[in-house]
């Protein structure tokens, strides 16, 4: 089974599997969540002020983060490496358009705004588990399949 599928599969029990009581809608705010999604708030909120060299603060030292390149990265520093090397080259404006919350884990889907038609359209979900500590320790980011968005990432990685 082509693996695109079996992780999409995957999201979608994953998703399934969480109760729909941890579902947050857009208008959400960060200081409005708790536990697991505290931290990808923050997340979205760093990346769209453009803080890129920070991003890697977020991380814990012994974090592991399974990226958009198939890349597997360890650790806050090397994983603020690989954001402050690619993140300026595509200057995201992202929103969160829904978390799903179980304890310390946090499911969130992300939508990228379109520098053409100005629209929001899913890019990726993502996949947190935040430490006592309140630092992402776990991270795995699966990409929307076809999207404009993927495409220009793909660029970005490859460009180093």
């Amino acid at each position: 089974m082509n693996k695109r599928v079996v992780a999409l599969m995957l999201i979608y029990l994953l998703t399934v599997s969480l109760s729909s009581a941890y579902g947050q809608t857009p208008d959400q705010r960060a200081s409005d969540a708790q536990g697991g999604c505290t931290t990808p708030h923050e997340y979205v909120t760093m990346i769209n002020s453009g803080k890129y060299d920070s991003v890697g603060s977020l991380f814990a030292d012994d974090a592991v983060y399974n990226g958009p390149d198939g890349k597997t990265r360890h650790g806050s520093k090397e994983i603020g490496a690989f954001y402050s090397r690619f993140l300026p080259r595509l200057k995201p404006e992202l929103r969160a358009s829904r978390f799903f919350e179980q304890g310390r884990e946090c499911m969130m889907e992300l939508e990228n705004k379109d520098n053409r038609s100005g629209e929001f359209a899913p890019v990726a979900v993502d996949h947190f588990t935040v430490d006592q500590a309140g630092k992402i320790s776990s991270f795995i980011v699966y990409l929307r399949p076809g999207a404009q968005s993927t495409r220009m990432l793909k660029r970005a990685l490859s460009s180093r």
